[in-house]
């Protein structure tokens, strides 16, 4: 069983906090946040020990979870590993390519784990991918929803777009070569929407949008290759796959109407909550430092992405 730290009671802070009780290798310590009333609140209603400074709390622990603003990951998660203690840290790492390649090191240096928490890497569609992938050609990203007051100051493409960042690279493994971005702002002073198209060298187009604005959640992507079309729902952990698509048009008495023909598979996905999986795995790298989801390179190459898209529509 870990000894578990959480820093953190914002909104994501709370979702791993709802879980731990349902991970009986995890014993959770301690709880800590800077808002006292939040921080006794919910003391209160896990009986877990409140601090108010999470460093008063490193000694109880083996393990946190880092679950701050993305500003202050970089400060908390140094200081975590140079107390000897592995990291879940939410994405994004950091919003600066050196301090996440400086984090790395100590943990490896330090012999400690340090895991991004990307959930979607554990949405249950999502992990069989990569089976069923085969050179694709056009792979096409939606990430909309509508606009909430607590995401004005949130980079759009370090809060959302980062996810299909990370799961393109790791399906594909191959080098982006050329990137084109567009967006604007509408209820923020940042970034509210963007659409991203990443050519890759062995001729794979991504077409990514993100938005804010969008009355309707859709969280989707599609994959073209040679011998499949790939629909997959990530709200859902859905996966369908279209084969042997055929189409033609059909003229009729004074109309015209078209006619498309597919086989069409569903994919059987196990399904479980993906920030539990995201939680279970952290726990089994403790135990088994060879168990990573990505490599570090992996991890490094996303952020660095993630990172000239969003420079590039900061400076549009």
């Amino acid at each position: 069983m870990i000894k578990m730290g959480l820093i953190g009671l914002g909104r994501m802070g709370k979702y791993h906090l709802n879980l731990y009780d349902e991970i009986p290798e995890v014993k959770l310590m301690g709880i800590c946040d800077i808002n006292e009333e939040e921080l006794n609140k919910q003391s209160k209603l896990t009986g877990v020990r409140g601090y108010l400074d999470y460093r008063e709390m490193l000694d109880t622990v083996e393990a946190v979870t880092i679950a701050v603003p993305t500003k202050y990951h970089y400060e908390v998660a140094k200081e975590c590993l140079l107390a000897g203690k592995h990291v879940l840290v939410e994405k994004p790492i950091t919003t600066n390519l050196e301090q996440a390649k400086e984090l790395f090191d100590i943990a490896m240096k330090k012999d400690l784990v340090l895991n991004i928490g990307h959930v979607e890497r554990f949405n249950g569609a999502v992990m069989e991918l990569k089976k069923i992938v085969n050179n694709p050609y056009l792979i096409e990203s939606r990430r909309v929803g509508p606009f909430a007051e607590r995401m004005k100051n949130d980079s759009i493409i370090l809060d959302l777009m980062i996810h299909d960042i990370d799961i393109i690279l790791n399906i594909l493994e191959d080098e982006v070569v050329d990137i084109q971005a567009q967006g604007a702002s509408v209820y923020s002073k940042l970034v509210d929407y963007a659409s991203v198209n990443l050519k890759f060298k062995k001729g794979t187009v991504a077409n990514i949008i993100v938005s804010r604005v969008n009355q309707k959640k859709d969280r989707t992507m599609s994959i073209a290759q040679k011998d499949a079309f790939i629909f997959l729902d990530y709200t859902n952990q859905d996966i369908n796959i279209y084969r042997q698509g055929t189409s033609q048009h059909i003229f009729g008495n004074k109309e015209l109407t078209y006619k498309n023909e597919y086989i069409l598979e569903r994919l059987f996905v196990y399904k479980d909550n993906p920030l539990k999986l995201e939680i279970k795995n952290f726990i089994k790298c403790i135990d088994n430092r060879a168990c990573r989801v990505v490599s570090v390179e992996h991890e490094l190459k996303s952020l660095e992405v993630a990172l000239k898209i969003d420079e590039m529509l900061n400076n549009r």
